[in-house]
């Protein structure tokens, strides 16, 4: 084809740089069917019986977004907000609180509980007090895996009342919180499906949803596999026009 000349070496750089990128974007439509496979599994538990924490904390993974419940006190002193967050069109902060299980012996686990949302003009009243737990409350909730790490738990010596962000799969996030805590926290924990009486923290069921825009990033590496593939056409038209006027 004497009007396309565009070289041997830039055909084989450019045709392995798209077939790269197309591998790249399959690869990317099979973890986002992977990822829609495990969503939907994942949210047919939500519909099943209730599961005890201590099976959850056994099998963390395999009961994650199984509802549970759970009776104690919370440990009021240890309350953490995250934030800020959205809920609608509000913005303001997650509540998050060890719960201490009905019965439980001082030194033994707790369960962290995410309490649910708060609008930020209402953040003073859930600051965390100096000391003390609340009244015995029962807290409905769906299982999350808690990636607690080594360090089983800490102490209160350095305190920080606010995250701005926080994900309970990563063990930094995590440590960061278990750092301030006097005590161990069970591998998983509970996000509150229904608002704690006063209508404060709105607890509510949550769909999983997946971390990663596995679509958006299979477009992008077909994209530049297009983008690759067209300017790689483009140079060689260029180049054999050159190479006729010389």
């Amino acid at each position: 084809m004497s009007g396309f000349r565009p070289g041997v070496a830039l055909t084989l750089i450019s045709l392995g740089a798209v077939a790269f990128f197309c591998s790249l974007g399959v690869w990317q439509v099979r973890r986002y069917q992977w990822r829609t496979a495990d969503l939907a599994q994942k949210s047919a538990r939500i519909e099943l019986p209730p599961v005890s924490l201590d099976d959850a904390a056994r099998a963390p993974e395999d009961l994650m977004f199984r509802r549970a419940d759970s009776r104690g006190r919370f440990e009021l002193a240890d309350t953490v907000l995250v934030g800020g967050v959205e809920h609608g069109r509000d913005i303001g902060y997650r509540v998050l609180t060890p719960l201490r299980l009905e019965g439980s012996a001082d030194d033994a686990p707790r369960v962290l509980v995410d309490r649910g949302f708060i609008p930020l003009d209402q953040a003073q009243r859930f600051l965390p007090p100096d000391s003390g737990t609340g009244d015995p409350i029962e807290v409905h909730g769906l299982v999350l895996v808690l990636a607690v790490p080594e360090a089983q738990h800490g102490s209160r010596e350095r305190r920080e009342t606010y995250f701005a962000v926080w994900n309970p799969d990563r063990p930094k996030r995590v440590q960061a919180v278990v750092d301030q805590l006097p005590y161990p926290l069970l591998p998983v924990m509970l996000l509150s499906i229904e608002p704690e009486p006063g209508g404060l923290p709105i607890g509510e069921p949550a769909k999983p949803v997946s971390p990663v825009d596995h679509r958006g990033y299979a477009l992008t590496w077909f994209t530049v596999a297009a983008l690759s593939l067209g300017a790689w056409v483009e140079y060689g038209r260029r180049r054999a026009r050159e190479l006729a006027a010389e």
